[in-house]
């Protein structure tokens, strides 16, 4: 396998094109980052028996990026219920999200599966892993990864349709 500065070179306009496809305008350089941890971690556990190294880092990268825009996304939702007073003091410096991405996001949330809201607040907010909630549902880590890649699949799907 080529030597990791090597893939970051070619796979920098992919990172870069990943960013633009989920339409992230503010913060680029910092989910451009997080893209990199995303090659990296594909770098690091991508078997090369189980297909093109392109296509794995491709998802890697751009499941990693849409963790992260889920995990903003949740903490902005959860920030507005500061008192009104204090609301208007707090500038939203790291993601930069209007208004009405906060109530698309509340309305996003509200359409969810009971189920896809629970992993949704265990995960994301509370910040447990997934092997954390498979053990306290009493269902193999494998379960909670499909219900993962299930919610975040409505998400995409209710964000860009």
């Amino acid at each position: 396998m080529k030597d990791f500065t090597e893939v970051v070179k070619e796979m920098t306009p992919i990172i870069h094109s990943i960013i633009r496809k989920l339409n992230i305008y503010k913060n680029e350089e910092e989910y451009f980052q997080i893209g990199l941890i995303g090659l990296w971690e594909a770098y690091q556990s991508f078997n090369p028996e189980k297909g093109s190294f392109l296509t794995y880092a491709y998802y890697s990268i751009r499941g990693r990026i849409l963790t992260e825009l889920i995990r903003d996304m949740i903490k902005d939702k959860n920030e507005m219920y500061v008192e009104d007073q204090q609301w208007e003091r707090i500038e939203d410096k790291r993601t930069g999200l209007r208004d009405e991405q906060r109530l698309q996001l509340n309305e996003m949330i509200a359409m969810l599966p009971a189920r896809q809201r629970q992993i949704m607040e265990l995960h994301y907010v509370q910040g447990k892993k997934l092997t954390e909630i498979a053990f306290e549902q009493g269902v193999s880590y494998s379960t909670v990864k499909l219900w993962k890649r299930d919610l975040l699949a409505n998400l995409e799907k209710q964000l860009f349709d």
